[in-house]
């Protein structure tokens, strides 16, 4: 019995791993399809569908392995793809005869069921797998072709636990080194790339990826960034073939809205070191000053106009003195109310010539505007 298998490990990539299942069923493939699943954070909704899509469901919750996280964190940026070590397991399953794994960031453009006749007598110590695009000596891992083995299973896990057992961190590097970079007695057969493209947004041969186009078999969507988390209005052609698919699989909204929701990383079901805040150490272990003994200093300057030179005033203008200039001048203050008798002088007040600002209650508006409508024509007439 052969079968086709892919990797489940959190919620995240189950809108990958449906559109794969769905899509080897609508190439018509003869084989079944199997998944290794960690059911730890598989939502119910998305277990319904896992079921339709799968022939076989085999539950890895007890099983799973995953490599030092350290070591893939310094070495690849990438903590989620720890959990990647599960697919040593593929080894384990010797009910299946031969198995074709495939990632589930994956997009079968063909039907691929004539591999399993071409590598029908592969014998278990070799794999099948397409050259990585970022240094073509060693293998992708994301597509493989494989005889389940008890002993090759048990070598793996045994390797999986020396010092160097990748040289990624990850399953990649463990099954490069395994079967390829150190001598174990396992080798590494290469399929051809048509069979495992990688598009990268930091290198793509263009030229060839136009010449070997029609004969593309297979697209694997690698990097942090898979189709189905993208949101950009724009997309290149292998992603709107990865949309085109997911739309057609899933046209009722509610299950639409279930799988392409924020979802929660492999990363998330590890298990992380506590961290401790540095400064509340040293709140403990040192006194702190209070607000009032702490000094600003001088305050940054962020804006232009604050970096102007400070220039001294060259011209100053002091208070004037009227009565030391003029020498008898005094001023006199004016008043619109009649002056008492008191301080009555020779000259007639303002508010005498004009007499209807004696009283406010005989404020008369028009004549008002009248009277100073003359103004400039009594000057004028003093002039000549």
């Amino acid at each position: 019995m052969k079968a086709y298998v892919t990797l489940l490990t959190s919620e995240s990539y189950v809108p990958g791993a449906l559109t794969l299942a769905k899509t080897l069923k609508q190439l018509k493939t003869e084989n079944k399809l199997a998944v290794l699943l960690d059911l730890s954070l598989i939502s119910g909704h998305s277990m319904a569908l896992i079921n339709k899509a799968f022939d076989d469901v085999i539950q890895i919750n007890d099983q799973k392995l995953t490599a030092p996280l350290e070591k893939v964190a310094a070495k690849l940026g990438r903590e989620e793809l720890a959990v990647t070590y599960s697919k040593i397991l593929l080894w384990n399953l010797d009910k299946y005869d031969q198995i074709i794994y495939l990632d589930a960031d994956t997009l079968p453009l063909n039907n691929l069921d004539h591999l399993f006749d071409k590598y029908e007598s592969l014998p278990a110590t070799e794999i099948v797998a397409s050259p990585d695009i970022g240094w073509p000596d060693i293998f992708n891992s994301g597509v493989l072709i494989l005889k389940p083995s008890k002993p090759v299973f048990d070598k793996l896990i045994e390797h999986s636990e020396t010092q160097d057992a990748s040289f990624d961190g990850a399953d990649q590097g463990l099954l490069n080194e395994f079967f390829h970079l150190q001598d174990k007695g396992h080798s590494w057969k290469r399929l051809p790339f048509v069979y495992n493209v990688t598009p990268s947004a930091h290198y793509q041969y263009r030229p060839a990826l136009t010449r070997f186009f029609s004969e593309i078999n297979l697209v694997h969507f690698i990097g942090g960034q898979k189709p189905w988390q993208d949101k950009s209005a724009e997309k290149d052609p292998f992603q709107q073939l990865w949309w085109e698919k997911f739309n057609s699989f899933f046209t009722k909204e509610h299950d639409r809205i279930k799988l392409l929701s924020t979802l929660p990383t492999e990363g998330y079901n590890l298990k992380f070191t506590k961290l401790v805040n540095e400064w509340d150490k040293v709140k403990e272990e040192t006194h702190l000053p209070h607000l009032d003994e702490l000094s600003l200093g001088d305050a940054t300057k962020l804006f232009p106009w604050e970096h102007r030179e400070q220039f001294a005033p060259t011209r100053v203008f002091n208070k004037v003195d009227v009565a030391s200039e003029t020498g008898s001048v005094k001023s006199k203050k004016v008043a619109l109310e009649d002056p008492s008798p008191a301080s009555q002088s020779t000259t007639q007040p303002l508010n005498q010539k004009y007499d209807q600002f004696t009283n406010k209650t005989k404020f008369d508006p028009e004549r008002s505007l009248e009277e100073v409508s003359q103004i400039p024509l009594k000057m004028l007439s003093k002039k000549k």
